[in-house]
């Protein structure tokens, strides 16, 4: 019997797996020395086994959030041995061990994606050459997660107090959930604004803390940073919407949460549309002729070792799902997980939904399809549960239903990111072709708005070199727009297979004699008729929210269990269906069911993505912007290189 035709028939049945986990409870024993660092006092502890951050807070009496605050390591997990710096909170004068004042002359920054010298300089407010100074070697480039000095003494904190009163501004005590689109809706100031007269709120919105809201907004609307030109170029287009992100705001609930004490298995709801019906064999007479039983009976006439069609991606989507429960229950995670088929029915779906277990449920994988998932977004909108949308792209169904989650970014995420890693060229000979089809240009147009912008952050407009290429017109020459001796960005925006692969033959010749990187989409690895020597000989890069890299180890011990457990390789859904399975089963241990404002601190190591969950208003779910570039490189390998926009 066929593994898979076997399995099929089991894996509707409602189960439960527990294993809850014992927790020994270890007594926190409080530091007695103390140290003066940037000139605030700290307890240093280190961390034993089976201390947790809410033990350590209750022992030195200091919320987990401002624990949080100090340590952002911490966010990811605590580790024996590890060092944490907990705020000293003086119930009376006591004396502390004295360090070197030297730490508290700079400001240490931790480079970003996509942040230049340019960049620290004007959100610190601080000569480029001062910063070279202060770090040698830096005027040749900032690599990520390097430290970078910045003199303390000259930059303006936004953590200061403010004055009670104040002619110019309201000064505004930042509460718990506000973020910057709800205080810009509270007192209809653009968010644009608010960054600016906060000095770009660099250190992002917390809790607690004062920010300035001015009182006569029209004295800023118009206002542009100086630092923010070049030429006559505005990086912000008045017809742009502010860029709205859900600002890290701490959360006291969910980093309350303690899976130790809670006491019960998550319910988890996984709906996919197995059709599960269309696998049952059907009698037919013997007599009756194969290819006339094809004909009359389809989606009937199979053997065992042959599933429906439409059943194959889900129930590997299944596969890897269930992977990922085994690791988690094995880690200590108790877990009711029901598995339902939706089929491409959305009556169904109303149908399930009424069942009385369902009433419990925690979390909801699925449905699919478009029609299905707009039944259950609604039911989780009304109950108040988080709902994952796990394949479709469409983003309409975010609006207003902030419990949804859409795990494929939408194509316009993809073409922002993809935009990022373009800016970091902009030195090079840009050349955009496309075929001025109605249907393609809105994406044409905006992949180059968000090449523009992203590259006035960082770079002068004047040194700007930017081609476009009509392909439909008859006395286009390609040759013309290249130039030998530099490096050729050439960008195809099309999923038009026959225009991609007229135009890469074309440039595949040039390539012999020019420098050429081709950026184009995600959809050409889907194209049967593109000769892939091509994609390597010009390294192609397209962003993409999936890769699976062969080399990693968690893969090779992914494909080693998949392989044992169901005697078969895992295709793309298998590692999706893992993937998505883990993250939210281990958000919901790690921050209880409703982790959603959480969600800025949680980091998960997956198999194939990078999840960056973001939302584009207050009232709206969150899609995925977790964006990799992924590279055909001349060695005839594909790698993945920075993800959102960084360099390698």
């Amino acid at each position: 019997m066929y593994p898979r035709f076997f399995s099929l028939f089991l894996l509707l049945n409602v189960f439960t797996l527990s294993l809850l986990s014992q927790t020994i409870p270890v007594e926190v024993e409080r530091a007695t020395d103390k140290v003066v660092i940037d000139r605030k006092v700290y307890y240093i502890h280190i961390i034993r086994p089976g201390q947790t951050l809410y033990s350590i807070s209750r022992a030195y009496n200091v919320p987990q959030k401002d624990i949080l605050l100090e340590n952002p390591n911490a966010y990811i997990g605590l580790q024996a041995g590890q060092a944490l710096k907990i705020p000293f909170m003086p119930e009376s004068a006591e004396s502390v061990t004295p360090v070197s004042e030297e730490s508290g002359d700079f400001i240490y920054h931790t480079v970003e994606q996509g942040q230049t010298l340019f960049f620290l300089s004007r959100n610190y407010n601080v000569e480029i050459d001062e910063i070279v100074r202060l770090n040698p070697g830096v005027e040749d480039g900032l690599n990520i997660k390097q430290v970078v000095r910045i003199p303390g003494n000259k930059v303006y904190i936004t953590r200061e107090g403010f004055p009670a009163e104040d002619d110019e501004y309201i000064h505004h005590k930042v509460d718990r959930g506000e973020t910057l689109y709800s205080l810009s809706r509270q007192y209809d100031v653009p968010v644009r604004v608010l960054r600016n007269v906060n000095n770009k709120l660099i250190w992002g919105l917390k809790y607690g803390e004062f920010i300035r809201i001015p009182k006569h907004v029209e004295e800023y609307v118009d206002q542009v940073d100086p630092g923010d030109m070049s030429g006559e170029f505005v990086f912000a287009s008045p017809e742009e919407t502010d860029l709205v992100e859900e600002e890290l705001v701490i959360n006291a609930e969910c980093l309350r949460f303690d899976y130790s004490a809670y006491n019960r298995p998550f319910n988890v709801a996984l709906m996919l549309p197995f059709f599960y019906d269309r696998n049952y064999p059907v009698e037919l007479p013997e007599d009756l002729d194969p290819e006339v039983a094809m004909q009359q009976y389809p989606d009937h006439v199979r053997t065992d070792s042959v599933l429906y069609q439409q059943t194959v991606p889900f129930l590997e989507f299944y596969e890897g799902a269930m992977l990922a429960v085994d690791s988690l229950v094995r880690a200590g995670v108790s877990v009711n997980l029901n598995v339902y088929d939706t089929e491409r029915n959305p009556d169904k779906v109303r149908g399930i939904m009424q069942r009385p277990e369902f009433r419990n449920t925690d979390l909801i994988i699925g449905p699919v399809y478009p029609e299905n998932m707009r039944v259950a977004a609604d039911w989780a909108l009304r109950n108040q549960v988080n709902i994952i949308s796990p394949l479709t792209s469409r983003s309409d169904l975010l609006t207003d239903n902030p419990y949804l989650f859409q795990v494929t970014p939408s194509p316009a995420v993809e073409l922002e990111q993809a935009s990022v890693f373009i800016s970091n060229f902009h030195s090079s000979n840009f050349v955009l072709i496309h075929k001025n089809d109605p249907y393609e240009m809105n994406m044409v147009e905006a992949f180059k708005r968000n090449i523009f912008r992203h590259i006035s952050y960082s770079s002068n407009f004047d040194n700007l070199i930017f081609k476009e290429l009509v392909f439909g017109d008859i006395n286009v020459n390609i040759e013309q727009s290249l130039v030998a001796g530099e490096k050729n960005i050439v960008i195809l925006p099309s999923t038009d297979q026959a225009f991609v692969s007229d135009a890469l033959i074309r440039l595949n010749v040039l390539s012999r004699k020019y420098d050429i990187t081709i950026f184009g989409l995600n959809d050409w690895q889907r194209f049967p008729n593109i000769d892939v020597e091509y994609l390597h000989n010009m390294e192609l890069h397209f962003a993409s929210p999936f890769f699976v890299d062969y080399d990693d180890t968690k893969v090779k011990h992914f494909l080693k269990k998949f392989r044992n457990k169901y005697n078969t390789e895992p295709s793309q859904y298998g590692f999706q269906g893992y993937d998505i399975m883990f993250y939210f089963l281990q958000a919901m241990k790690n921050y209880g069911p409703d982790f959603r404002e959480c969600l800025p601190i949680i980091r998960t190591e997956l198999l194939h993505a990078d999840f960056l969950f973001r939302k584009s208003d207050y009232r709206n779910g969150f899609e995925n912007n977790g964006i990799s570039i992924v590279k055909y490189s001349k060695d005839m390998d594909i790698r993945r290189l920075g993800l959102n926009g960084n360099m390698p």
